[in-house]
């Protein structure tokens, strides 16, 4: 609880735990970001200071949470009561901060049902992994639960990826999310590539909290990540309010959806179209709509790839291509609806 105070969050501590730990960044411009990024300085090292939301990013907030809230809140619904009927004494671990919003919506959909589903946060980093002081305070908290990690979206897997390495013996890394595209997840509401109307903004719809990172030299596995509070954006803040929406939306039955058919290594495709435009490294190809627009907010893209032009999950995308310079091409085999691409450098870093 000490955690909670110190770090002013604006999450309800009824809906989550948050286990990070206030700490000071390697604050850099993003010029500078992606220079450091290609000499081998660690993703999780580095944070860009975060401005205000824009009129764009705003617009396209408003417009995801209308057109697709209420599905949302079916998802929600959905996966909660599947992991309700299918795992023992389950316990949420969401992972900060895509899943922290998701597994708030989980946690009280569950209370509106009359049953409890403990819901913790702490920090994934890809290089570093999980936080394991975290984790270990999570399971000092629950004793003999399930634990289930949380996350809005898949992309290519490297999050999955990272938690199966990462964990420690005896803990299965059982990943839970609304959007699988990837198709790699163990529960997964659908695995339609969908934009989560959080995805377009960042601490203000996170408890204005900052993305997770590690300092340089102390990433010892004794001490929980760090995590820096955006008090600047605090009129800005739509965490609650996000929240409530959601809650306004439920009218979902009790029971699961058909997720749909899992899809079977979809970025292999998305692989070879950026390879085809010069662009041949992994790390630098960021499939679905959600992973895209985190591109286009903190990275520096240099293409982008679209499924369907007309279509109303990249609109965004597209206004913020077009106000960058930025290469557009369609494709319409594309498996997500998105992909950005980062332009290559001499040198690059883990998946960011």
């Amino acid at each position: 609880m000490t955690q909670l105070q110190t770090l002013c969050h604006t999450f309800d501590p009824a809906d989550v735990i948050v286990h990070l730990r206030p700490a000071r960044p390697r604050l850099v411009d993003l010029v500078e970001k992606e220079k450091l990024l290609r000499q081998g300085v660690s993703y999780g090292q580095l944070l860009t200071p975060e401005t205000r939301p824009s009129a764009v990013q705003l617009a396209a907030y408003r417009d995801a949470l209308e057109r697709n809230g209420p599905r949302m809140a079916a998802l929600i619904a959905s996966l909660t009561t599947q992991l309700l009927a299918q795992v023992p004494q389950p316990a949420l671990v969401s992972l900060a901060r895509a899943g922290t919003p998701v597994g708030c919506a989980m946690t009280r959909f569950a209370r509106r049902r009359g049953a409890s589903l403990p819901h913790h946060t702490l920090s994934i980093i890809r290089g570093s992994g999980i936080d394991q002081e975290a984790l270990r305070q999570v399971q000092r908290a629950h004793p003999g639960a399930t634990l289930v990690f949380v996350d809005g979206w898949t992309g290519k897997g490297s999050i999955a990826g990272t938690l199966a390495s990462s964990l420690p013996a005896g803990v299965p890394p059982l990943l839970a999310v609304l959007s699988d595209p990837a198709g790699v997840a163990d529960f997964a509401a659908t695995h339609d590539d969908l934009l989560l109307p959080h995805a377009v903004l960042n601490a203000t719809v996170s408890g204005l909290l900052s993305r997770t990172f590690v300092e340089e030299g102390r990433d010892s596995g004794q001490q929980l990540h760090g995590v820096r509070t955006e008090d600047h954006l605090r009129a800005d803040d739509v965490t609650g309010a996000y929240l409530a929406a959601l809650d306004s939306f439920d009218r979902a039955a009790d029971q699961p959806l058909d997720p749909g058919p899992r899809p079977v290594r979809p970025y292999d495709a998305v692989l070879a179209l950026a390879a085809s435009v010069g662009v041949h490294d992994p790390h630098l190809v960021k499939p679905g709509v959600g992973e895209a627009t985190r591109v286009f907010l903190r990275r520096q893209p240099a293409g982008l790839l679209l499924r369907d032009a007309a279509h109303p999950d990249t609109r965004h995308l597209n206004e913020l291509a077009r106000a960058a310079g930025i290469p557009v091409t369609l494709h319409p085999e594309l498996p997500y609806l998105a992909a950005a691409l980062i332009a290559p450098g001499p040198r690059t870093t883990e998946d960011a």
